[in-house]
């Protein structure tokens, strides 16, 4: 399988130190995180003994919800370390984990699939796969195509690079996962509010992006369950 790209993992090590501060420390960063928790809380229900695999935990903002966590970036997984020290990290491919078989009952990950090429993408679900057990449900987010087509989106570098359609999630992983639930996040031009208003806006927001809509929030997150 193919590894994460080197240029994803070395951009992530260059920017451990000033990542939480820089990206999540600030209106617009707290308006996604309220987001995808409220997904989280929703979609992972973690008896005591179930395993949960966050993969690409960064500097585990969301590792909270996990028991097991990797990443590829060593710096990025010395803050995740540090903050939840009762998580088991390891230093790993999102492709090529080393776990055995039908080891997790959930597995989640959040702002990775965008910045991968879809073959890489395809071999991540594949992994996910593996680890699970019957019955498991892996959980990630990935750009709308629709959303980016309404804006005429143009994508100047790999950053955020991958948009994809429910059509082409589903190609991806139908012979291995059923589709559960879909969610949205962030449907307004966040950026573009006076930074006085969007906490204000963060429940109207949640709401459109998970109503009939959704399809045109920014991201999408992706419930699959193993079959």
């Amino acid at each position: 399988m193919a590894q994460e790209d080197n240029k994803v993992v070395n951009y992530y090590d260059s920017i451990a130190n000033q990542y939480d501060e820089s990206r999540f420390n600030n209106s617009y960063g707290r308006f996604i995180d309220y987001e995808e928790r409220r997904i989280l809380d929703k979609l992972i229900n973690r008896p005591d003994h179930a395993k949960c695999l966050e993969m690409a935990c960064g500097t585990g903002r969301l590792t909270c919800y996990a028991t097991h966590a990797l990443d590829a970036s060593h710096e990025m997984m010395k803050h995740a370390m540090a903050r939840h020290p009762d998580v088991d990290f390891c230093q790993a491919s999102a492709a090529e984990t080393g776990f055995e078989n039908e080891t997790f009952h959930t597995i989640y990950s959040f702002h990775l699939m965008m910045h991968l090429e879809p073959t890489l993408i395809k071999d991540i679900i594949a992994e996910a796969h593996r680890i699970l057990k019957p019955g498991g449900k892996f959980i990630f987010d990935i750009p709308s195509r629709q959303r980016r087509q309404l804006l005429h989106h143009k994508q100047e570098s790999w950053h955020g690079g991958t948009h994809l359609s429910k059509s082409e999630v589903l190609e991806m992983s139908s012979e291995l996962f059923d589709l559960g639930r879909t969610c949205g996040i962030m449907m307004l031009p966040i950026h573009k509010l006076p930074t006085s208003l969007r906490k204000s806006m963060r429940k109207l927001d949640f709401a459109l992006a998970n109503s009939p809509i959704k399809q045109f929030s920014s991201y999408i997150v992706y419930e699959l369950i193993k079959r």
